[in-house]
């Protein structure tokens, strides 16, 4: 039987450390370790855990397959709980931006939906935090460094920086109330070739929890702030005061965010936040994995390249993505069901079945037989069976004794030296034909119960058959006993008092007779010699006894041993049973993001799993069943499950690269086809709220998760039937034979097209809500949602406001005119639009006559010189993005002024301009 050698694939590994924040962080940290530990047995150190949470979570634990119970260790946890915060709010770096219609509660069951006091807990504990978060990157950081390889599968990547993802939701309290200043303390500890990469779970799989009704609000709030925070430059930073120390923010906190939805853009919904913080333990899984060589890119630094042109899409960033999560795999929950009832069936059928046996006395009879226990004459001969051959022949021995008045004194020594003499000479002899007769015996009894024990069933029969030989031995004994019982009355009933009267009557007569002396020592040698007799037929019966008594006790041990294995099998059995029914369950509810390949023809492929099978796979083991009588249960089954493993390897060796690898290419590109429909990202957004010539900006990557760099996908044919995007997908050494995983990442959404950004942002405007910021004076930042633009009216609007050859609409002391005709019969002929530039444009886009006057005349200005309206406009772009950047414009207007400026761009490539 082959046996199964599982060969990792050499992975390398960026150092990495996942920062789970909240509820949601720990448990998608937790899940994401049990991957881990699934496929490579332990965390490799280059990859570190932390979860920070204001509850003191009852610590959960998940399951790997081989039953071990995965949990986070002490060093990886971490709760900011604050029984009393009322006196941290009123120091002055915490006043700064603490709201003031917020109570200061308890931080000790979580921050109860309120985001502030999310930040609050951490502010408590902000030294701790910052410490703990540097220990974890120095970590990673000094095993890159020391180019330490811990494992012949593990390797470090030589790239600079390290990795770090922030994962929770932004719909609690906890979470979306700690992630940004996590980001910004972490930010501090690494280098620019370092990411910093959220994920962050959206409040829809949330809505119909209990006591969940701040959950949108809290996320328009949270985005909003991210979508602010893109915009930290060196030459616009902000600093946060800790309290400890205080950080200069000069970067955006991220530099990729996930956002995380319960439904994907193919309408599949994610009902329960556990189904969702699995696909993100999974994508998160393949993104740390996604280091495939030494200079090879990963996840983050794709999604950063591409970004970087740092376009807008109406003013608003495009930085975000989402990604869905695939597997292709093979029937395996099949393999185990099937594995789980072969293996029932084999502890059922095969190992502790009671079977009638119909010839049982008859087996019994002839092991007694053969170990001569069955006739007790046949053991009591054995016992005194002589060291020269045939029996022991007790004899007293009076020599050549004077027969005259000393013959009866003589005779007494004699008889008193020479019994002490047989009494240890016959407790010797028998004592070692016991020995002897007891050493065969165990023998045979040994010898019988390997026997028996392995074979098919001889569980039930060894337990049949110690039970009735153990009755006969009974049997035997009290017969032996009886046998004793009786010589030894015969022995007391034998006296020699009689016969020393008789030598005494003789010895003292007048006129003495020799010979009448010497016949009556004769009658007392004869006297002595049967009572000697008499006492070595006592004593043999006697060991007899003990020798049937010890058999017994060696019966019942064995037979206390079958009882435990029995009990043990019986265990095995109701764990086999129960493994089966969680199988069963998990295979029932159907995971929609797998999908099973089915062409297998399972039952062809199916070994025939017997008891002899097993028996003789065990011996080859150089081990017999009898050792299970000392092993626990989960030893017993284990030993099983090996072999049932080793039966079952040529259909699990299978790996689903070479099932693809040997179909039909159309039917293997099928099933790939229907791995790319599955792995759509999760979330969905509307594609007409962005302008068509920017609709181009939405991108997608592909990272299949391969057991090896080695993979068919490689190579035609089944190269041209992956689905990809508009780059070459790449490929994740993940070791998992049995599964191809498919991560999906689509990024350039602009926050406003989500679906379901319009209800986030009228929970956010509600005023019976709470409120949403992290700190009291951001409520002014932009909305995630631009206002609309009816007509290009933004077009023209900012067009007209450029300077030199346009200057259509100026800015005269702090008020906005337009020179149109609509002003003819006004004071200098201009028409006022408003006091600022948001409440100009829109008095302006409302005037529709206006703006097709204004459209007209620019065009007409465009088209006079269009090399002098390029260079005009160019310089216009420039000087807008100058004043932008000196940091004092207005969130609002910066937010109008943005969009203006894209307009300009996009009205500069309309006339096929590339600047």
């Amino acid at each position: 039987m082959l046996s199964p050698t599982v060969v990792r694939p050499t992975v390398v590994f960026r150092p990495t450390v996942v920062i789970g924040l909240g509820g949601t962080g720990y448990e998608v940290v937790l899940k994401l370790k049990k991957r881990f530990i699934d496929v490579y047995g332990s965390v490799p150190e280059v990859i570190r855990f932390i979860s920070i949470d204001t509850t003191e979570n009852i610590q959960e634990r998940e399951k790997s397959p081989d039953g071990t119970k995965v949990f986070l260790e002490p060093n990886e946890l971490y709760a900011i709980s604050v029984a009393n915060p009322l006196p941290l709010t009123r120091n002055d770096h915490i006043a700064e931006w603490w709201p003031r219609d917020i109570s200061a509660a308890s931080l000790i069951s979580g921050a109860g939906q309120i985001r502030a006091r999310g930040r609050l807990a951490l502010f408590a504990r902000v030294g701790d935090i910052k410490g703990l978060i540097a220990q974890a990157i120095n970590a990673v950081r000094e095993i890159r460094t020391s180019k330490q390889a811990f494992s012949d599968n593990f390797q470090v990547s030589s790239r600079d920086g390290v990795e770090v993802f922030i994962v929770g939701s932004l719909a609690g309290g906890t979470g979306s109330g700690t992630f940004l200043d996590v980001a910004f303390l972490t930010r501090e500890h690494l280098n620019n070739f370092s990411n910093i990469t959220g994920v962050f779970v959206l409040p829809r799989v949330f809505a119909n929890i209990p006591q969940t009704h701040l959950v949108k609000s809290n996320a328009y709030g949270a985005l909003k702030e991210i979508e602010h925070f893109w915009g930290l430059s060196p030459s616009n930073s902000i600093e946060i005061d800790y309290g400890v120390a205080k950080i200069k923010a000069d970067r955006p906190p991220f530099d990729a965010v996930f956002l995380i939805d319960g439904v994907n853009k193919n309408g599949t919904v994610v009902g329960r936040p556990d189904d969702l913080q699995n696909l993100v333990a999974d994508g998160l899984y393949i993104q740390i994995g996604s280091q495939i060589g030494l200079d090879a890119a990963n996840v983050a630094d794709n999604i950063r390249a591409y970004l970087a042109t740092g376009e807008k899409v109406r003013g608003r960033n495009i930085n975000y993505c989402s990604f869905g999560f695939a597997t292709l795999t093979l029937p395996v929950q099949q393999y185990e069901r099937m594995k789980l009832e072969d293996a029932q069936s084999l502890l059922k059928n095969e190992l502790i079945a009671s079977t009638p046996i119909i010839d049982l006395e008859s087996d019994i009879a002839r092991f007694l037989e053969d170990c001569k226990l069955a006739d007790v004459s046949t053991i009591l001969n054995a016992l005194t069976e002589s060291d020269r051959g045939g029996q022991i022949k007790p004899e007293f021995r009076i020599g050549e004794i004077r027969h005259d008045r000393t013959a009866l004194a003589t005779i007494k020594e004699l008889y008193k030296r020479q019994l002490d003499q047989f009494e240890q000479r016959t407790a010797q002899e028998l004592g070692l034909s016991f020995y002897r007769l007891e050493q065969a015996a165990s023998a045979a009894i040994a010898t019988w119960w390997e026997r028996s024990l392995n074979r098919p069933n001889g569980l039930a029969y060894a337990l049949q058959f110690l039970s009735k030989l153990s009755q006969k031995l009974d049997e035997l004994q009290q017969s032996v006993q009886h046998k004793s019982q009786e010589a030894k009355t015969s022995f007391n009933t034998l006296k020699l008092e009689p016969q020393e009267e008789k030598i005494k009557e003789a010895a003292e007569t007048w006129f003495s007779n020799k010979n009448t002396i010497q016949t009556a020592c004769q009658r007392y040698k004869e006297r002595a010699d049967q009572k000697w007799k008499t006492y070595l037929h006592w004593k043999r019966c006697d060991k007899a006894a003990e020798l049937y008594g010890v058999l017994r006790a060696r019966l019942e041990e064995i037979q206390e041993k079958c009882q435990r294995l029995q009990s043990n099998l019986d265990k095995v059995y109701r764990d086999f049973e129960q493994s089966y029914h969680e199988v069963s369950r998990q295979g029932n509810n159907d995971n929609p993001f797998i999908h099973t390949i089915q062409r297998i023809n399972l039952q062809s492929k199916r070994p025939k799993v017997t008891g002899e099978d097993f028996i003789r796979w065990y011996r080859e083991q150089s081990q017999t069943l009898t050792n299970w009588s000392e092993k626990k249960a989960e030893d017993v089954k284990n030993e099983i499950l090996k072999f049932i493993d080793e039966a079952y390897y040529p259909l699990t060796s299978m790996t689903v690269e070479q099932v693809l690898a040997d179909t039909n290419p159309e039917d293997a590109g099928q099933d790939l086809q229907q791995l790319g429909k599955l792995a759509v990202p999760l979330w969905q957004y509307e594609e007409s709220e962005i302008p068509i010539a920017q609709q181009h900006l939405i991108t997608e990557f592909y990272y299949y998760g391969v057991e090896s760099n080695n993979t068919v996908f490689s190579n035609p044919p089944l190269s041209s039937r992956l689905p990809k995007g508009n780059n070459n997908p790449s490929f994740v050494p993940t070791g998992e034979p049995h599964k191809v995983m498919l991560f999906r990442v689509e990024v350039g959404v602009p926050l406003f097209a989500f679906n379901g950004m319009r209800d986030m942002e009228l929970a956010y405007v509600d005023p019976n809500k709470v409120f949403k910021h992290l700190h009291r004076n951001w409520t002014n930042l932009a909305n995630l949602i631009p206002s609309e633009d009816d007509g290009g009216a933004l077009r023209w609007f900012a067009l007209a406001l450029a300077p030199e050859r346009y200057k259509l609409i100026v800015n005269h002391s702090k008020k906005y005119f337009v020179s149109t005709e609509q002003a003819k019969r006004l004071e200098g002929g201009v028409l006022p639009l408003g006091s600022d530039r948001k409440s100009a444009f829109k008095t302006f886009k409302s005037n529709l006559p206006l703006v097709k006057e204004i459209a007209h005349k620019v065009e007409l200005i465009t088209h006079e010189d269009q090399d002098k309206a390029k260079f005009t406009l160019q310089n216009y772009i420039n000087h807008l993005n100058q004043v932008l950047k000196g940091g004092k414009v207005d969130s609002q207007i910066q937010e109008q002024v943005e969009m203006e400026i894209q307009e300009i761009e996009a009205y500069l490539e309309d006339l096929d301009v590339i600047i």
